[in-house]
């Protein structure tokens, strides 16, 4: 019965991907609309719904794994960076940001890896959560300005200054997961 309960937790965090891939299709596919721009918010949602839950089944039914450790954070960069790269394709976002977003998930996919091979899973930390929460909510917002200025109100002037707050936290988990390798290799030496 674990097994069955492992594969389905895998399937809801692997499922934010499609979820966000269809996001973006419909969005760069149809163009931004208030429509689109409806539907992308709704299935944002969705990818944020699944990432909460997974976590929380996880803990419930005890299967949290040093694979899920990975596979988590691996499926939320995924999602939110199509996304930020969809939205900014069609001009919601200035693509510095997404593009600033990779090079963390990147940098912080690296600092894994090396804190792995000094024998140490680095799981989520608290910036990696409160980064999940700029960007999510970040999401809403840009997307929710793009919907308001479909409708006939221009809320462009908003974009920059919340892509600069998305940034922000973006940039400072960076520097948190940074610091969390320096640490796990000063123990380890």
């Amino acid at each position: 019965m674990k097994i069955d309960r492992f594969m389905a937790l895998q399937i809801l965090t692997a499922s934010r991907v499609f979820i966000a891939a269809l996001a973006v299709a419909i969005l760069v596919g149809f163009g931004v609309s208030l429509s689109t721009v409806l539907v992308t918010i709704v299935l944002a949602g969705i990818v944020e719904l699944t990432d909460l839950f997974d976590g929380i089944i996880a803990r419930k039914y005890d299967l949290t794994t040093d694979f899920g450790k990975l596979f988590d954070p691996f499926t939320d960069s995924i999602s939110r960076l199509a996304l930020f790269f969809g939205m900014g394709w069609v001009g919601i976002v200035p693509l510095w940001l997404p593009i600033a977003m990779s090079f963390r998930d990147i940098c912080v996919a690296y600092f894994r890896i090396f804190s792995m091979q000094q024998g140490v899973v680095m799981a989520s930390r608290l910036s990696g959560k409160a980064k999940a929460w700029f960007q999510g909510v970040g999401t809403f917002l840009l997307l929710i300005l793009a919907g308001l200025t479909e409708w006939g109100r221009d809320m462009t002037a908003w974009v920059t200054p919340v892509a600069w707050i998305i940034l922000f936290g973006t940039l400072w988990s960076l520097v948190d997961y940074a610091y969390g390798l320096y640490r796990t290799v000063q123990t380890k030496t």
